[in-house]
């Protein structure tokens, strides 16, 4: 563990335990973390279903064009699926930006 000048310095058998402790359970919260993205977009295709089988349905896109309030809950949803495609990119960007923290060069 040096500074890249002289001699790396000699860890006490506790502080490298320390270290692999923590470098451990770093690894493993990503790794976690990493493993829920599958599931987040799952959820996130499953908020797209409905409005999307709604806007398809001619019938109701004639409804909305008429009736305020639900045009105001169709917009809600997209809001809705909107900001959870926008968590999981904030997310994804963070989770992409610490494996390239933790990973060695």
């Amino acid at each position: 563990m040096g500074n890249g000048k002289g001699k790396a310095k000699e860890l006490s058998p506790q502080d490298a335990m320390l270290l692999i402790q923590m470098n451990y359970r770093a690894h493993l919260a990503h790794r976690s973390q990493v493993l829920s993205c599958p599931c987040d977009l799952a959820v996130a295709k499953a908020k797209l279903k409905e409005p999307r089988s709604l806007f398809y349905n001619h019938s109701y896109r004639r409804r909305l064009s008429h009736d305020h309030e639900e045009r105001q809950r169709f917009s809600e949803k997209i809001i809705v699926l909107l900001l959870t495609v926008e968590a999981l990119e904030v997310k994804w960007k963070a989770l992409y930006s610490l494996h390239h923290i933790l990973t060695p060069v």
